[in-house]
């Protein structure tokens, strides 16, 4: 069910745009989601992410910087889009702190957001199995009206085309 509402409402419930690039985050890895800091309740929040480049490997190190807790917001401003390519809305489900990061899935070679780039994904999947389920549908209404409409004969051959192909 998730993914249907996905299909129509993807850049509410992606927490950044498809495209958005974090640089400085290139393969950063999830973050956890957390509700206590040093023993008390803060709510949902993501630890800063702080990295250090290995010279000789030339890889990255990420480790949670437990000095910066950044809250999750819900209901926010976020990021512009433009909803369904008609019209320019702000408006996210879920966002990041001010001026901090959220990578619940990670980042990719680019450091996008895996899981914007998920749902976006998502949507154009699940474009593509309706377009097929639509069409599937609409010829096979069509060959069954004319099977059932003409009766005789032609009906006999499509029931026996279809008993062949199941």
């Amino acid at each position: 069910a998730f993914f249907y509402v996905s299909i129509l409402f993807t850049e509410i419930l992606a927490p950044y745009s498809r495209d958005t690039k974090h640089t400085e985050f290139v393969y950063a890895p999830p973050q956890g989601i957390h509700l206590f800091h040093e023993g008390r309740f803060v709510g949902l929040f993501v630890y800063g992410l702080h990295y250090e480049l290995d010279m000789e490997t030339l890889r990255r190190t990420y480790t949670p910087d437990r000095s910066r807790v950044e809250p999750i917001r819900f209901l926010c401003r976020g990021e512009p889009y433009q909803f369904w390519g008609l019209f320019e809305g702000h408006f996210r489900l879920v966002c990041p702190a001010q001026g901090g990061q959220m990578f619940l899935l990670g980042t990719d070679r680019l450091g996008r957001d895996m899981l914007s780039r998920l749902l976006y994904g998502a949507r154009i999947s699940m474009k593509v199995g309706f377009g097929a389920v639509l069409i599937s549908s609409t010829g096979a209404l069509f060959i069954g009206v004319v099977s059932g409409y003409t009766g005789g004969i032609v009906d006999k051959i499509v029931q026996r085309l279809i008993d062949a192909w199941q």
